[in-house]
């Protein structure tokens, strides 16, 4: 609900706070006294058009700040997703309008785009008359209501849910057609680069194994040096070590016979001989293995050639390019399983496909039923609202679709998110006239019955908080208003409804009734507003009853109208 509303430098408002409550609030005052500027300053509170017209003459800014309180969760969703806290459920709606060019949106005090406001706007108040907040104008919003008369809502969520789930499913089976000629290319070539691994067999310690014996190759020669002169030195010359240690060993096993503590020394010179004896017979074995082979050289070349190929392809090492081969055969699996992905697509594609007709012509064949009794009990409404030669309608459209799987009446339909086809309400508001879209020739005050006779019947489903109606008793008088008057009063009960009257028998049916003023202050305009008090809303009405002039007569019979009000 909206709780309070302040404007400043608006039009001819120069500085105006109010306060509002729950149930009916109606608005009354003389013409030009600014009524329909505060509709004006709420259309811009909801994310209406900012207009530099609109700001008071002499001034730079307009200041426009609403105060509402929102109880549905969806709407909560919908300001929270948007980055707006929230606290005690309480929305603080500011904007500015500069000649400057520079206008704001602040919700809570964050910055958020007019679209953004707009969005979350129509979530807030429904504002019927002349003003753009006219659901009831945009076909779009017909199948929604016409769903809330008929309770279609659950079957309709399930329909969407499922035809979102197809359209994921098509769009998936689509790119996998379309890549079919990419994934045989590339499997190709993955293949190629598999069977180039395989063939080559390496192995983790290959690489170090092959350049070991690449090098020994290369330097054979120097090797074979090596090992002579070390073989020399050990052996093969007088003086040698293995002679020097053996004449040592000879000594100390000599003294050990007189001194039995050199036995640790005996037994380790002893241990030394040996080994350098194995020593040299290992040099000589390694020397008898030792062969220059040019074609075993040529061998070792080509292959590291290959493994640094293959090294540049795909990676920097064995390890690495064994790994990326794993990852070539998990990709050339995936890529065999694509025809089998498309095929388990394809088949839940077909049960999806089932499901939906299903949903889509159990959905339209409600909804043409719902339409029925939908247009009788408006029809009824607006009976009672004096439009009783008007007519109401529902069109239903049905497009075909020649490539759709939906088989309607003996012809393919297409669907959208809310079923098939789309619908539209029509209206027809003189006799021998055919119906036509409501939104090309009704005008604001039968748009406004049209809705509040819509409202009376949806009255418990709807669920936005706020209904505002500014031209609802245009062309009515008498019992009419009367009856105008308690069907808002009945729509009120659910929801905060403010009402623009010139009349006194819907102003006499306010809970809240609000007296909108105009001063003239040395050479300016003011428009101001205030709550009225039961005596003065007496006067109010009598007022609204005879004009100026008020009398006994008048009086009384305010107080007869405002009895109702008082009692209900």
């Amino acid at each position: 609900m909206i709780k309070e509303i302040r404007i400043r430098n608006f039009a001819i408002i120069e500085n105006l706070a109010v306060n509002f409550e729950k149930g009916l609030n109606v608005l009354t005052g003389e013409t030009g006294a600014g009524k329909s500027i505060i509709i004006d300053a709420l259309n811009l509170l909801l994310g209406g058009r900012a207009d530099t017209d609109s700001i008071r003459s002499g001034e730079t800014t307009a200041y426009v700040e609403g105060v509402f309180e929102v109880n549905d969760p969806v709407t909560l969703d919908i300001i929270r997703e948007s980055g707006i806290e929230m606290e005690d459920n309480e929305l603080l709606v500011k904007r500015q309008v500069s000649n400057s060019g520079k206008n704001r949106c602040l919700l809570n005090e964050s910055p958020v785009t007019v679209s953004t406001l707009a969005k979350i706007g129509d979530r807030l108040v429904d504002l019927h008359g002349q003003h753009d907040h006219q659901t009831l104008l945009h076909p779009e919003v017909h199948v929604d209501l016409l769903d809330l008369y008929g309770k279609s809502k659950d079957l309709r969520d399930e329909f969407t849910q499922n035809f979102s789930e197809f359209q994921a499913q098509m769009k998936k089976l689509q790119s996998l057609e379309t890549d079919e000629q990419e994934r045989i290319q590339k499997e190709e070539f993955l293949s190629f680069q598999l069977t180039e691994i395989d063939q080559a067999g390496l192995s983790k310690e290959e690489e170090e194994e092959i350049k070991a014996e690449s090098n020994k190759l290369k330097h054979a020669e120097k090797i074979r040096a090596g090992l002579e002169k070390s073989k020399s030195l050990l052996t093969d010359k007088q003086g040698s070590i293995i002679e020097n240690l053996g004449q040592a060993l000879k000594e100390l096993e000599a003294i050990h016979v007189i001194d039995p503590s050199l036995g640790e020394i005996v037994e380790r010179s002893r241990s030394a001989y040996y080994e350098l004896e194995e020593v040299v017979e290992s040099l000589q074995s390694y020397d008898r293995s030792l062969e220059f082979n040019p074609n075993r050289l040529e061998e070792i070349e080509d292959r590291l050639a290959e493994i640094n190929g293959l090294k540049r392809k795909y990676g920097n090492d064995i390890q690495e390019i064994l790994k990326r081969r794993d990852q070539i055969a998990e990709e050339l699996q995936q890529l065999a399983s694509n025809e089998e992905n498309m095929k388990a697509l394809e088949e839940k594609l077909t049960q999806k496909e089932g499901a939906l007709s299903k949903l889509a012509i159990k959905l339209a064949e409600k909804r043409e039923v719902t339409a029925k009794n939908l247009t009788s009990s408006i029809e009824k409404e607006l009976k009672e609202l004096s439009m009783g030669n008007v007519q109401f309608g529902v069109r239903f459209n049905y497009p075909s679709n020649p490539d759709g799987f939906i088989l309607f009446r003996k012809e393919k339909m297409k669907a959208t998110p809310t079923g098939l086809g789309a619908l539209e309400f029509l209206f027809s508001p003189n006799p021998g006239e055919e119906l036509r879209p409501l939104a090309k020739i009704a005008s604001g005050g039968e748009i406004s019955r049209v809705m509040l006779a819509l409202k009376s019947i949806l009255n418990d489903q709807d669920t936005i908080p706020v209904m505002i109606f500014d031209e609802v008793d245009t062309g009515i008088g008498g019992g009419v208003a009367e009856k105008v008057g308690v069907k808002l009063k009945k729509v009120a009960k659910a929801k905060q409804v403010f009402c623009i009257t010139h009349l006194p028998q819907i102003a006499g049916m306010a809970s809240s009734h609000f007296r909108i003023e105009k001063q003239i202050k040395g050479k300016r305009t003011r428009s101001s507003i205030r709550q009225l008090e039961p005596e003065e809303r007496v006067e109010e009405l009598a007022r609204m009853s005879s004009g100026e002039k008020i009398t006994d007569a008048s009086l009384e019979h305010a107080r007869e109208m405002l009895r109702p009000s008082s009692e209900g």
